[in-house]
């Protein structure tokens, strides 16, 4: 453990985010998640995002998503255009070069493991908050797992399947 404050604070942001995409991962029955830009954007609430900061989020998301693939918009080393985490190898199913992120998923080999996005344009931004209630109901016992819970102004309004 690192003794910077604010290390901790972002391996900790990390760690809240890997949990909460392997629950959503194991709900849709993928095998790897992938993330664009904007998703990271939301939840991490950055703008830009410095190199160091993306090895951490790899490094963090590892006991979850052991295997990453990142892809970039420019040679820079702090670009980041989407990030594929996956519980198996997945660097050989992807194809390589300049596509959006369904193009890439549509091409990957037939053998390859399932994947699939986190959410489509239309679907909410998903912010930190959202994600802590979301678990914080699962740990409590209170509610099943669902994908994708609404936005935070929205907790109200989650439908709570109460176990049996």
């Amino acid at each position: 453990m690192s003794s910077d404050p604010h290390r901790e604070s972002c391996r900790r942001q990390h760690r809240v985010l890997g949990h909460f995409l392997a629950i959503q991962a194991w709900l849709r029955g993928l095998e790897c998640i992938a993330l664009d830009r904007s998703d990271l954007e939301t939840f991490l609430d950055l703008k830009r995002f410095k190199s160091q900061r993306v090895e951490w989020l790899i490094e963090d998301l590892k006991p979850w998503f052991p295997h990453c693939k990142r892809f970039s918009a420019t040679r820079s080393a702090s670009s980041l255009q989407s990030l594929y985490l996956s519980r198996v190898p997945i660097d050989e199913h992807l194809p390589s070069g300049r596509m959006t992120m369904d193009e890439r998923i549509k091409g990957m080999d037939k053998d390859a493991p399932k994947a699939g996005r986190f959410r489509t344009r239309r679907d909410p931004a998903i912010k930190e908050a959202d994600i802590v209630s979301y678990l914080a109901i699962l740990d409590s016992g209170l509610s099943e797992p669902e994908p994708l819970p609404p936005p935070a102004k929205k907790v109200k309004a989650i439908v709570v399947k109460r176990a049996k």
